[in-house]
């Protein structure tokens, strides 16, 4: 059996998406049968660091992949007019491909199955966040997938709901693949002196690890940081992530100009990227991680803090009570009093210490579940063609 994933990003401009599938490969790796191949297919350009963390994985690098070469736009023609892509299968057939998971459908006639991932339906929830042209792109996607897939990926049950609602007449096998998080290195993870010196924190602050992007929420931590301020509260708040929203691109600039009118902006602290190693260790020492998003399709910063057993103070999306973590606390997306009291009340507790050896335990029982679940769902894939 040999899979492919047709790798259509640069890291730097999804990096959940290339943690993903980081995660999902680790998983496979553990729990694969010798006769299971996984192929990366990546352009020529494509930059990503998986082949060199991942050395057993095959990788293939075609133009078909590098966007705007004629090859690329060869594609999209077929793509957009009919919703099959015989270029791509084409080439997988020639290097032997069984199965293409988590991209685009293929054609009804390919001898290739392929199981698309659905990753969510935030045009759906929040289409203000979306022009009409990307819902329509996305609408018309979806729509092929879930008639030409030959199964469809889904990460929730949450998103399952959702592709009943947009496809209720999809009669394709849907799969239900929850993902874990990346593995936390303890060997690189910088302690908890560091980590505040480095980037001039105090001894008890809160973690936010989102994107910048409109729907991530960030305004309501900055009302409830002014509510806290007005109480006489000191909290502290370390944002990472990328400072910069594609889809609104003034939505930083305005978010940062709220947080000096609320006279917040030495309490609400925007730390941007850091390095992967900073980024684990910012969460390993927080008090707790905040995550007030107003769409998610499932979390990955929900699933970093869940592997590193943190108190996560949680939107009350129906996805975020899904992935149930075990110390979740949960307010609506615009009550900043609701979250304003969970940072106090966290403020007064004290945080367990970081248990390496607990934690290692348990991410390589989850890990091995992810692994075992998503070849469980190849299988019934490939069992009813």
């Amino acid at each position: 059996m040999r899979i492919a994933f047709a790798y259509h990003f640069n890291d730097k401009d999804w990096l959940g998406g290339r943690n993903y599938f980081a995660s999902l490969f680790s998983a496979v790796h553990e729990v694969a049968p010798k006769d299971v191949e996984l192929v990366l297919v990546l352009g020529n350009k494509t930059v990503s660091t998986l082949p060199e963390d991942f050395p057993w994985l095959e990788i293939r690098r075609t133009a078909l992949m590098d966007r705007l070469h004629p090859a690329w736009f060869a594609r999209q023609v077929t793509l957009r007019s009919l919703g099959t892509d015989p270029l791509l299968a084409r080439y997988l057939s020639h290097i032997g491909i069984d199965l293409l998971s988590h991209s685009a459908q293929l054609g009804p006639r390919s001898r290739i199955q392929a199981l698309p991932w659905l990753y969510d339906f935030q045009f759906m929830h929040l289409p203000e966040y979306w022009t009409p042209a990307q819902i329509r792109w996305s609408e018309k996607r979806y729509g092929h997938a879930c008639r030409y897939g030959d199964g469809i990926i889904v990460s929730s049950e949450d998103a399952h709901r959702d592709l009943q609602t947009f496809a209720p007449w999809c009669r394709k096998p849907v799969h239900v693949l929850p993902f874990v998080s990346n593995p936390v290195d303890f060997t690189r993870l910088p302690d908890a002196g560091q980590i505040r010196e480095k980037y001039a924190l105090p001894e008890r602050y809160f973690h936010v690890p989102n994107q910048f992007w409109s729907n991530k929420n960030h305004r309501l931590i900055v009302d409830a940081l002014s509510l806290l301020k007005q109480r006489g509260v000191d909290a502290t708040v370390a944002c990472t992530g990328k400072p910069f929203d594609a889809r609104m691109p003034q939505h930083f600039d305005e978010l940062m100009a709220h947080c000096r009118d609320q006279g917040v902006d030495d309490r609400f602290r925007v730390l941007g990227l850091v390095p992967h190693a900073d980024l684990q260790g910012l969460m390993a020492h927080a008090i707790a991680v905040i995550n007030p998003s107003r769409f998610e399709g499932w979390s990955t910063s929900v699933e970093e803090a869940k592997t590193l057993q943190k108190r996560l103070l949680l939107s009350s999306l129906p996805v975020h009570r899904e992935q149930a973590p075990d110390d979740g606390r949960f307010f609506d997306v615009d009550d900043a009093p609701a979250l304003a009291r969970l940072i106090e009340e966290t403020l007064q507790t004290t945080p367990a210490p970081v248990d390496a050896a607990a934690i290692t335990v348990d991410y390589q029982r989850r890990l091995r579940a992810f692994g075992e679940l998503y070849l469980s769902h190849v299988a019934r894939a490939t069992a009813a063609a």
